[in-house]
């Protein structure tokens, strides 16, 4: 696919805005800490200690969701990390061309096409916006107002680009609270980066083809908000999105989340302390140690997870329909 020229470039002290710099330091950050966290997820694919999550919703496509928390080294220190891991069995692509279909699904129509408008009228999955980028010449930009929303492609990724600022909205994040559902605005700045694209042949014999695509999240909150844990307030954490076609022509989408250091709080009151995290402290100070705040952590952290799983199980769901408009269209 030929590869379009990028637009206007600038160095980070010349046009660009005192945001723009910020955002670009914190996305140079973000790969750097994020790579070592995706390269750790992947070297210790197998041997994880995992944990099963339970959505506690019907969804469409059979699916198996499971949390770890463990320890890693980043940057020379060792850092908590939690995460979990989703794995989604997406249907089938059907004819010879299988893996070239598949190929240019993920790398080009995915994430462009993986929003969509419910019967309520309200939006599911995601929307994307494209903000600064790196060219692969070392040059900075902002994109112009009058360029197209939606992701760049993954084909650029690498060529023409080394990174690209997306702001991502998310549209499944729905709080419930018994028998009350509130959508929550919800959004994150994530970095696609060359070095998360793993493009692997014959992965196993059980697989064809493995067409692996993912992000660090930027470590700035687009919206003010409240919770503790959550875009923008990670720390180091990185989405991987990878799809297997297997040797029947299914595809098994595996979706893995991790993030460094754990969760430190539950809600965000500036200096006032968290009232779960700190209450469990004070609880065990004032008990003299009889009662161990770590069953709180892990509780809340698993709670954490699975809202997560719930937010891209929703896109799933969705995106496989999208899979099959898609394939029906282009045969």
């Amino acid at each position: 696919m030929p590869v379009d020229k990028p637009p206007a470039t600038e160095s980070p002290s010349q046009g660009l805005s005192e945001n723009d710099r910020f955002l670009i330091q914190k996305t140079e950050d973000s790969i750097r800490d994020g790579l070592q966290l995706e390269r750790w997820c992947r070297e210790h694919e197998n041997k994880l200690t995992l944990f099963p999550l339970n959505l506690k919703k019907k969804y469409q496509l059979p699916n198996h969701a499971e949390g770890f928390f463990s320890e890693l080294p980043i940057n020379g220190a060792s850092r908590t990390v939690m995460g979990c891991r989703q794995t989604v069995e997406f249907g089938r692509v059907a004819g010879p061309r299988a893996p070239e279909r598949l190929r240019e699904f993920v790398l080009e129509e995915f994430l462009k096409l993986a929003h969509w408008t419910y019967e309520d009228g309200e939006r599911g999955g995601f929307t994307f916006e494209k903000c600064l980028f790196k060219t692969s010449g070392g040059e900075y930009g902002e994109y112009p107002s009058a360029e197209p929303s939606g992701p760049m492609s993954w084909h650029d990724i690498g060529p023409k680009y080394s990174w690209v600022l997306l702001l991502v909205h998310i549209h499944d994040f729905v709080l419930e609270m018994g028998p009350m559902k509130m959508r929550v605005r919800e959004a994150a700045y994530v970095a696609p980066n060359p070095e998360f694209v793993h493009i692997v042949e014959n992965p196993s014999p059980e697989y064809l083809l493995e067409i692996s695509i993912g992000y660090p999240f930027v470590d700035v909150a687009p919206h003010p908000n409240l919770f503790g844990f959550g875009p923008g307030k990670f720390g180091a954490a990185i989405k991987l999105f990878s799809f297997f076609l297997t040797t029947k022509n299914e595809i098994r989408v595996r979706m893995t989340f991790a993030a460094a250091p754990r969760a430190q709080k539950v809600f965000d009151f500036g200096k006032i302390p968290d009232p779960i995290y700190g209450g469990a402290q004070l609880l065990h100070y004032m008990t003299a140690g009889l009662f161990n705040p770590q069953g709180v952590h892990d509780r809340m952290d698993t709670s954490m997870l699975v809202t997560h799983c719930q937010v891209h199980q929703a896109l799933m769901d969705g995106a496989e329909k999208v899979w099959k408009a898609w394939t029906a269209a282009n045969p």
